[in-house]
């Protein structure tokens, strides 16, 4: 796992059994889904209910202060990611992220730079974009959801327009160094596009310490603000002479001027959020990122490297084989050959309130800081029931 600098952390230990309470979700059963999407902090169910009564009992009567909250927003995540302002937005979520990237490596394409470099058990999101706009994507098989930075890089080619990964794979939990990951690319001299959906929130790190052409986040998961927004991060270098494929009344320089004349463009990643906007759910997010901040991303990373030292250690005592290197909160494995068996004790333990995933046909687990070491033993008690 890694720290980065630039990045202000706390080294103090949290009290988590007190930062239950501030969790609803926990008070009905054992929820071990993170990996899905996070329960909810009540300081941010709060912040978005605020911003809903706001506009129900305002509308536009002061519309300035939507402008005010989308700039504090700005200003929180940036804060949050360790990068410019300028350089990171908003947007609905990874897929329509990862297609803005597709059209953006269009000179490439034209160049005779049409393949990506991914590794085959990815979430769709990282893959499914590229093929829709006419790019070959060369897929890197992995070995029980294990494989390494240079195995991506080995792939590389004079075709290549970019490497995508996931710091955290979504089915295995594999874990892969985002700096290593930066530093190879930097060497092959290929863009490097980084989903964190499956570590924001749970890993420390600082987008100055990278060098990434482009960063997609979905905040729903670790992160815990909600569904319904994703931060999007875009180097000054990978968008500087690359044209926005989209455009709004909110990509110009001078919005509220609202001419329909050809206009000055923006030069910030902002130009993409490009008009109104959910302002209660990008609310959320930037409290959900001072939630996160104020527990602290180090003895978080701290306290998920127990839940999964605990969970892989009973699992291989039972004889079952996680999937992946153990470096994050996800830990995977097959219970059952058949998948429909799979699916069925999934939902035998809902009835139960045991929370978990059935994912391709595996059973994967996802305990965040909230969650207890009991939790997670009342989890393998239902494996001994069911053995």
């Amino acid at each position: 796992m890694f720290i980065l600098k630039g990045k202000v952390m706390s080294d103090h230990t949290p009290n988590w059994e007190s930062l239950r309470q501030y969790y609803p979700l926990l008070e009905k059963g054992v929820y071990l889904k993170s990996a899905s999407i996070a329960a909810m902090h009540k300081d941010v169910l709060d912040e978005i209910t605020k911003w809903n009564l706001f506009m129900a009992q305002s509308a536009g009567s002061h519309e300035e202060k939507y402008f005010e909250l989308l700039m504090d927003v700005h200003h929180s995540i940036a804060t949050f990611l360790g990068c410019d302002q300028e350089d990171v937005t908003l947007l609905e979520n990874t897929s329509h992220n990862m297609n803005i990237l597709a059209m953006m490596l269009a000179d490439e394409k034209r160049l005779g730079k049409n393949e990506i470099v991914a590794v085959s058990d990815e979430f769709p999101s990282n893959i499914l974009p590229f093929y829709h706009h006419g790019f070959k994507v060369n897929q890197v098989k992995t070995d029980g959801g294990e494989f390494s930075a240079e195995d991506l890089f080995e792939r590389v080619n004079n075709k290549t327009a970019a490497v995508v990964c996931s710091v955290v794979q979504f089915s295995s939990g594999q874990y892969t160094d985002p700096l290593l990951l930066s530093k190879l690319a930097k060497e092959k001299g290929v863009h490097l596009f980084l989903n964190t959906t499956q570590a924001l929130g749970t890993l420390p790190f600082s987008l100055k310490d990278l060098q990434v052409s482009a960063l997609t986040s979905s905040c729903h998961k670790w992160l815990g603000a909600g569904i319904g927004a994703s931060l999007f991060y875009m180097s000054k270098e990978f968008r500087r002479k690359r044209p926005y494929p989209l455009a709004g009344w909110c990509s110009v320089a001078e919005p509220f001027e609202m001419k329909n004349e050809k206009p000055q463009p923006r030069e910030d990643v902002m130009a993409l959020q490009l008009g109104s906007l959910p302002f209660a759910v990008l609310a959320g997010v930037a409290k959900a990122c001072e939630v996160i901040s104020s527990i602290g991303l180090a003895p978080i990373q701290k306290r998920l490297q127990g839940h999964t030292h605990t969970l892989r250690t009973l699992l291989k005592e039972k004889g079952l084989k996680p999937l992946g290197n153990g470096q994050s909160g996800i830990t995977t494995f097959a219970l059952y050959e058949d998948p429909v068996q799979t699916q069925e004790f999934v939902d035998d333990l809902k009835k139960k309130n045991i929370h978990v995933n059935c994912r391709r046909g595996l059973i994967r687990v996802s305990p965040h800081f909230y969650n207890t070491e009991e939790e997670i033993k009342t989890f393998m008690e239902s494996l001994i029931l069911k053995a």
